[in-house]
């Protein structure tokens, strides 16, 4: 029993050793190719973050475009206030927001998933392309509550009171961006990769249920022998 348990430590040791070895030559790699990817990345956040405010509020928003990494909403707000050269020309408020600031999960994803020992190439894809559009819904729900912010606080009495009129507070915007820029894009990728491989961390870990048992039945079937032996 006690060389089994011993056997187990070592191998544990042996795979996280591994693993973070990995980690560190496969981290970097993920940011990188993610970086230089992102102007191809963001396109689902642009089309799925339209289609949210053009339903929710089509009298205030038109349309979301595209510019490399960025994305720029067009409002269909006109401010009263004059700006400079702008003379008699009426001008709408866009607003531009990076959705990379929230998308840095995917690479986090990529990272550990790939560092993960003898995990087969099929679920390593699978959990990937999984983990992508779940950080493009964190990347829209980051980007939505940062174009709000942005109206609601910094652009003028005029949007400030078109957004209030939605029904949402200044409170409630500010607690949800809060939660957009610093707790769910670092929370979620580190989340789904414990989730999707819950196996191998109990196997490390010591916490597999399956191991648990079997330990407890080595225990008793000792004590049966050497009750046997009496």
């Amino acid at each position: 029993m006690s060389d089994s348990i011993e056997n187990n430590e070592n191998y544990s040791k042996t795979v996280i050793k591994e693993m973070l070895i990995s980690a560190i030559l496969y981290l970097p790699i993920s940011f990188f190719v993610w970086f230089y990817a992102s102007t191809l990345l963001i396109v689902p956040v642009k089309y799925l973050l339209q289609m949210i405010i053009t339903l929710w509020q089509p009298e205030l928003f038109n349309a979301v475009t595209q510019h490399q990494y960025l994305l720029s909403i067009e409002t269909l707000i006109f401010p009263s206030e004059s700006f400079t050269g702008q003379g008699d020309k009426l001008a709408v408020l866009d607003v531009s927001v990076n959705p990379m600031l929230y998308g840095y999960g995917l690479a986090v994803i990529s990272g550990l998933v790939l560092s993960v020992p003898g995990l087969k190439w099929s679920k390593v894809f699978f959990q990937i392309i999984l983990g992508y559009f779940i950080v493009v819904l964190v990347q829209t729900f980051g980007s939505f509550w940062e174009m709000i912010k942005h109206l609601i606080f910094e652009a003028g009495p005029d949007t400030t009171q078109a957004i209030l009129d939605t029904g949402l507070t200044p409170n409630l915007v500010a607690l949800m961006y809060q939660l957009s820029y610093l707790i769910i894009p670092a929370v979620v990728p580190v989340a789904y990769w414990i989730i999707m491989n819950s196996v191998f961390i109990g196997e490390i870990t010591g916490l597999d249920k399956k191991q648990v048992g079997n330990f407890s039945k080595e225990v008793v079937s000792d004590k049966a022998q050497k009750e046997e032996n009496k």
